[in-house]
């Protein structure tokens, strides 16, 4: 057997472009939420964050496996995208005006530097985690479930944690993922 024969078969931009094309409202939902949700605190807008994700697809610089769900693959394209967009301007010197002859030479000033300090990224996270964490004030299992992943607690951990079945569990997680989505749609204009 052959190396090709054992790697798991792709798709192909055409089959992803098909696939796009036929997205329903609520797949089109799913992606543009997980877009807002990954555009908090980057240097990219959802929108470009969603047309990266399609462009890199279809160029074929991204490869979906063909066992994986497009919506799925995108939605996770989308968060690496945002994720190394944000490293890459961590890492961007700051852009020093050139001087020509005969200018005065300006004062030195304190550049402000456009990404948040670590102080500030902690405090928009804890807000974040604390919005979230409200949500489910009226819900004291979502609430247990909900502080247990921001704590990094997964899976069957957090089911034992709840005492919950796991058909109850699963209707409790996707009500909690409803309404996080809901805080992170942002209203339209």
């Amino acid at each position: 057997m052959t190396v090709t024969e054992t790697s798991e078969r792709v798709r192909t931009p055409a089959e992803i472009a098909n696939a796009i094309r036929s997205f329903t409202p609520a797949q089109w939902a799913r992606l543009r939420n997980a877009a807002d949700l990954y555009s908090l605190g980057r240097p990219m807008e959802a929108e470009d964050l969603l047309q990266e994700s399609f462009r890199r697809a279809l160029d074929g610089e991204r490869k979906c496996p063909a066992l994986v769900d497009v919506v799925r693959f995108l939605a996770e394209a989308i968060r690496s995208i945002a994720n190394s967009e944000y490293k890459r301007a961590k890492r961007r010197p700051p852009v020093v005006p050139l001087l020509a002859p005969g200018d005065p030479v300006p004062q030195a000033e304190d550049p402000e530097d456009p990404t948040p300090n670590v102080e500030e990224q902690l405090a928009a996270a804890e807000d974040r985690k604390q919005r979230i964490v409200a949500l489910f004030g009226d819900d004291p299992v979502a609430q247990v479930i909900v502080e247990g992943i921001m704590e990094g607690t997964r899976g069957e951990d957090l089911r034992a944690l709840t005492d919950l079945d796991p058909t109850a569990y699963q209707s409790k997680r996707r009500l909690i993922l409803r309404r996080i989505a809901k805080l992170t749609r942002k209203p339209k204009p």
